[in-house]
């Protein structure tokens, strides 16, 4: 069926950590776990991504009630019960995990970054021993691509940060497909120089969103190799 094929290719990545040690040799017994995923309005299919992350947090000797998964929500509105459970799927959220939105109201100012960006972050998220991103990879109008960092950078800041990242959509470099001299994406990829993601999954789908890739590990490293493969999927040059 579609959904193993799916969950296959998750569990393959997980196998495989790109840059890092595979997640359940980075946690431990004991940690709290924040795991950030995207909101409703974003393709991400999490809820077969998430089973795939728990069970290895769960072989590692984490419990569930250790573990909070966070829908980032940026700015956008928060979510009905129906669309959490929709989310995450029936299993996770009958299960004794936290599931909570993200809240922009929220969050800490830990530092800024080079272009003056604060970095505010959703308190729950800043105060979890370990943190996980989640999302899938596309190419994004301003940003250059989803995925990575982005969970955090704008997914659970605060609007100030955003406001203030999203500014830089004017700057030229702005543009999709464009990582390294985009300001938008250099404020993203800054984040992780003031509070670490320990391991990231993220995912490529394709046009009936169906996941055709997975990456893990390192925040960086992992999400190269997926922007990678988006390139060779559907980037094409022009004179």
């Amino acid at each position: 069926s579609i959904e193993s094929i799916d969950e296959e290719e998750v569990r393959r990545a997980m196998n495989n950590p790109i840059g890092s040690k595979r997640l359940k040799d980075i946690v431990c017994p004991g940690d709290t776990i924040a795991i950030v995923t995207s909101d409703i309005s974003r393709p991400m299919p999490s809820y077969k991504v998430l089973p795939v992350v728990i069970e290895e947090l769960k072989s590692a000797g984490v419990e569930e009630k250790a573990i909070t998964i966070i829908l980032a929500l940026g700015i956008h509105r928060k979510h009905t019960e129906e669309e959490k459970r929709r989310l995450v799927g029936e299993e996770i959220y009958r299960s004794n995990i936290r599931i909570i939105d993200s809240d922009k109201e929220k969050c800490i100012r830990i530092g800024y970054c080079k272009h003056g960006t604060p970095v505010d972050i959703f308190e729950p998220v800043l105060n979890a021993d370990k943190r996980i991103a989640i999302g899938n990879i596309e190419f994004h109008y301003f940003a250059g691509y989803s995925g990575g960092n982005k969970a955090l950078m704008p997914g659970v800041s605060s609007y100030d940060a955003i406001q203030s990242n999203h500014m830089h959509m004017l700057d030229a470099n702005a543009i999709v497909g464009n990582l390294d001299t985009n300001p938008i994406r250099q404020d993203i990829e800054e984040i992780t120089d003031f509070i670490p993601i320990h391991f990231i999954v993220n995912v490529v789908l394709n046009d009936r969103k169906q996941i055709i890739k997975a990456v893990a590990g390192d925040h960086v490293k992992a999400h190269r190799e997926g922007c990678r493969f988006l390139d060779k999927l559907n980037k094409v040059s022009i004179k």
